[in-house]
């Protein structure tokens, strides 16, 4: 619940200052009066606490919306829905907006124009469907709908997250691993080699050499890997750097096929939403095209934007494109012809959500012994190197 600090006079005339939670500014003054106060000023407290509040999840911000519809479709005001949404919603940053779009709202200000207040909480995408709702008489049911793709949203980012917890966990392991490896327990197996003065195998010589480049220069080798990653950033924050980088892993054997089918899934549902809540195609396009965050498909949406303005079909500006799958354009013509686009691509968001799935569970099945047999090629390479001067040695002494 929202701070406020204030400054009020007592029933003497004394001016008194302080702070109090509640959900709204009005709430705040009638908390005041109740204790013999009169308001002379009441701001939200804002300062160190704003710069830790978590940002507010798509999760959280759908259930927000679900018990929003709930209320309204319940026959509960707008006003005292909000009041009670904003006061049991555990998000402070969310619960602090929605009791100021509650204070407008009480104003006189439509939902989608108090929302609108607040971009950087409330996406354009919820701001825009309310405004539709409003306009049709259908809120309720609009609202359903954002909850509904903002859950869809929500649970396919948490399986992408979950399906690189793994590899990543693995990766950064046997990094670790390896380089504890290098730096301190070899060079003291290699220090009892040199000792003995004799000639050692290739295999061990070329081992060596690698713990004495990683053991003598590793400051510099992590300064060289910063500054590399840092490079790559920075190349990854300019268009053209994120577009070949698209386009790299859409080339790539089945991680770029669980790519396209996962960018498939987001536009289809971002669209096919908007289209059923009542958003002309062009404006929904648009929108779509904001929500998208991979650059090619960005441009691609807001190309096939400007030709289905021209007169163009959606379906034949996707295929144009080359980055949508053969069905996915093929159900958005079936929808044009049928007057059903937006149920079309919802259902087509389903069917390559399982997809993404399925193809994820299969690279995750080859990367998993991948990765094994990776770092069981270099423990072996490790083993070889050390034990053939030891063998020699036997052999000498035999």
């Amino acid at each position: 619940m929202p701070i406020f600090h204030y400054k009020a006079y007592t029933a003497s005339g004394k001016e008194v200052s302080g702070e109090l939670e509640a959900p709204g500014q009005r709430d705040a003054a009638e908390r005041l009066r109740q204790e013999g106060l009169f308001a002379k000023d009441i701001s939200a407290r804002k300062g160190a606490k704003a710069l830790f509040t978590r940002p507010v999840s798509e999760a959280a911000l759908a259930s927000v919306v679900r018990q929003l519809a709930t209320l309204l479709n319940a026959g509960t005001p707008l006003f005292e829905a909000l009041s009670i949404v904003a006061s049991e919603t555990e998000s402070p940053l969310l619960s602090s907006a929605l009791s100021e779009v509650r204070e407008r709202v009480g104003e006189g200000a439509s939902l989608s124009r108090a929302l609108s207040a607040h971009r950087k909480v409330f996406p354009e995408f919820l701001v825009r469907v309310a405004e539709a709702g409003e306009e049709s008489g259908t809120l309720e049911e609009a609202l359903l709908r954002v909850a509904e793709y903002l859950d869809s949203k929500a649970s396919f980012r948490e399986k992408v997250s979950s399906a690189l917890v793994y590899p990543a966990v693995m990766v950064v392991v046997g990094a670790g691993v390896l380089f504890f490896l290098f730096a301190y327990v070899l060079p003291r197996i290699s220090e009892v080699f040199e000792d003995s003065q004799r000639a050692l195998p290739l295999v061990t010589r070329a081992l060596f050499f690698i713990v004495e480049g990683v053991s003598g220069y590793w400051p510099i080798l992590l300064v060289l890997i910063a500054a590399a990653v840092f490079a790559f950033r920075k190349i990854l924050k300019t268009e053209k750097g994120q577009e070949a980088l698209e386009r790299a892993v859409l080339r790539l054997p089945f991680v770029g096929s669980a790519y396209r089918k996962f960018q498939a899934a987001s536009f289809s549902a971002t669209l096919g939403h908007l289209l059923i809540t009542g958003i002309p195609i062009i404006k929904a396009l648009d929108l779509t095209s904001k929500v998208i965050s991979a650059s090619i498909y960005k441009k691609a949406v807001q190309r096939a934007a400007m030709e289905v303005a021209e007169g163009a079909n959606l379906s034949a500006s996707l295929k144009g494109s080359g980055l949508f799958p053969a069905m996915l354009t093929q159900m958005a013509s079936t929808g044009e012809r049928s007057g059903e686009l937006g149920k079309l691509l919802v259902k087509a968001a389903s069917y390559y959500e399982r997809e993404f799935d399925t193809t994820v569970a299969r690279v995750l099945a080859l990367l998993e012994p991948g990765l094994i047999l990776a770092m069981g090629l270099i423990v072996g390479f490790i083993v070889l190197a050390i034990l053939l001067p030891i063998f020699e040695l036997n052999q000498v002494v035999g």
